[in-house]
């Protein structure tokens, strides 16, 4: 078992498991923004291009009045499902907390989702009210529809015009404060590998988390994260808006996220950190103004969900000499990204994603369970408070996740001597060729260094007397030919002959789902369907 080796924490027992906590400065949502309220009622906590900038004080107070407003207004009661439909921005924040607050549950519809998607989520989550921005309506009164929904509303004031006065001692609220372990958001994870999982989010799990980034990444009162990821996701709320009000600083929701308009509006709002997709980075990293001096607060950018394409570290090294780099590894069951790569160790632990952070206790166990010997590669498995409680209204995803407490990440990994992870592959996405194993990752970071090659995506598709046959989809650099020949070389050069990706297609897009990371569902069932085809 890995440990981080650091002191100054709690033993606990979370779910009947011994975990070590952070003794985090606010055990839920409500009390972590009651406690900004108190102390900077009149600090900027949401700065948003549509709305205007509102304060901690105001915040809580649209926190409030939605609240009492979904209880009393809308007439739901504990527990109930609130989906709503909305862009980035203040409405969506306020739903959140409103949720927590009114001990209700939040699940947000992501909004590039076809209609039929959105009807799945509503059905399975049991929603019991639709709250809709206009430009969302029609798809949302067609995915009401067709799960039986009836109350679907235009969100118009339901959430932001009931401002009421947040109560200056939470005993004698309407309503008391939520217990740590109470499920307050449901977050579906984005469904490459088949239905989506409906992820049971917790205070005390967004609370470790949330006090995790702050030390982590030095947040102070200073401290402007731009939010990228939809509030409807982890990050949003999570890693950025969380951590923020625990350290006094403010949030920006993206609403665009076009490079340049990124770009454009770090600089008017003086971002001084990021939360970000590899893949995002990137592109902002070929935008002329995202360089040293125009955005001279912007100090650190965190990212993680895959690799980071190649030679991007090298061109931010050179135009953002100030902004600090930390690679991580994380899932939604998590809250946390549960590995940290810091900038000072990228360039001499090339391809690792780090140490686990000092809640977290790491194993690499094989297909029977037992542990992994010293240098070996395994599935990787986590320990923590951050940990999820299980799946909405699916016990057997549980089951099938956790054993004794520790989660499976489906992530095949292996660790050094010093506790650094290598994370080589998804465990689903390993190719076995002829009884070989075959790590995607392996494969796409060796092609992934030659000079012609800007995108790579390795997986297996189905062969008849192999089991698998490995497949690459390449886009190439920018004015340069990828010879597909010449990549098979490499690889066999390099890796073993079975190694060798029998089919190459060159691309001008690798698919990617609505988190970033590459869709390798999809380029599967497109390989097969063109195979059908020919």
């Amino acid at each position: 078992m890995i440990t981080s080796g650091v002191g100054g924490l709690l033993d606990d027992v979370w779910h009947g498991v011994a975990v070590r906590r952070y003794p985090t400065a606010a055990a839920t949502l409500v009390d972590n923004l009651d406690r900004g309220r108190r102390l900077w009622p009149d600090r900027s906590l949401v700065v948003d291009d549509g709305s205007g900038t509102t304060t901690y004080a105001e915040f809580a107070e649209l926190v409030e009045g939605a609240a009492r407003h979904l209880r009393d207004g809308l007439r739901l009661e504990p527990g109930d499902r609130v989906a709503v439909a909305l862009p980035n921005g203040l409405d969506i924040a306020v739903a959140i907390w409103a949720c927590a607050r009114a001990h209700l549950v939040f699940v947000g519809l992501p909004t590039r989702l076809a209609p039929d998607s959105w009807a799945y989520l509503l059905q399975h989550s049991r929603a019991a009210v639709l709250l809709s921005a206009p430009e969302h309506l029609a798809a949302s009164r067609e995915a009401a529809a067709a799960a039986g929904l009836d109350a679907v509303h235009e969100v118009a004031d339901h959430l932001v015009g009931h401002r009421s006065p947040w109560p200056d001692d939470l005993t004698e609220g309407p309503w008391p404060v939520p217990p740590e372990d109470e499920t307050y958001a449901v977050i579906y994870t984005s469904g490459t590998t088949g239905r989506p999982k409906a992820i049971r989010m917790t205070h005390r799990g967004t609370m470790q988390a949330a006090e995790h980034y702050v030390r982590a990444l030095g947040l102070t009162e200073t401290d402007r994260t731009a939010v990228t990821f939809s509030f409807h996701y982890l990050s949003g709320h999570v890693t950025q808006m969380n951590p923020a009000m625990l350290s006094g600083g403010s949030v920006v929701p993206v609403r665009e996220l076009h490079p340049r308009a990124v770009v454009e509006l770090c600089e008017r709002h003086d971002v001084t950190w990021l939360d970000i997709v590899p893949s995002l980075l990137a592109l902002l990293a070929k935008v002329a103004a995202f360089a040293w001096p125009q955005l001279p607060r912007l100090r650190l950018a965190v990212y993680g969900g895959s690799p980071m394409l190649p030679g991007v570290v090298e061109v931010l090294r050179e135009r953002m000499p100030q902004m600090r780099l930390v690679d991580t590894l994380g899932m939604t069951e998590t809250a946390v990204a549960f590995c940290c790569l810091y900038d000072h160790e990228i360039e001499r632990r090339r391809g690792s994603v780090g140490r686990p952070i000092p809640t977290a206790d790491l194993r690499l166990v094989d297909d029977d369970g037992a542990d992994v010997p010293a240098g070996g590669t395994g599935e990787l498995l986590v320990r923590g408070p951050f940990l999820t409680p299980g799946y909405d209204a699916d016990d057997e995803a549980k089951a099938r996740a956790f054993t004794d407490g520790w989660f499976h990440t489906g992530d095949v990994a292996r660790i050094d001597d010093e506790g650094y992870v290598y994370v080589l592959d998804r465990k689903k996405d390993m190719i076995i060729r002829g009884g070989n194993k075959v790590f995607s990752v392996e494969v796409e970071q060796l092609l992934g260094r030659l000079d012609e090659v800007g995108e790579v995506a390795v997986f297996g598709v189905p062969d008849r007397t192999g089991g698998e046959v490995v497949a690459a989809v390449v886009v190439p650099s920018p004015g340069a030919e990828v010879d597909p020949q010449a990549l098979r070389r490499h690889v066999r050069e390099h890796l073993a002959d079975y190694a060798v990706p029998r089919h190459v297609d060159v691309v001008e897009e690798i698919p990617r789902n609505r988190t970033g990371k590459v869709d390798k569902l999809a380029l599967r069932n497109g390989f097969s369907a063109a195979a059908r085809s020919d």
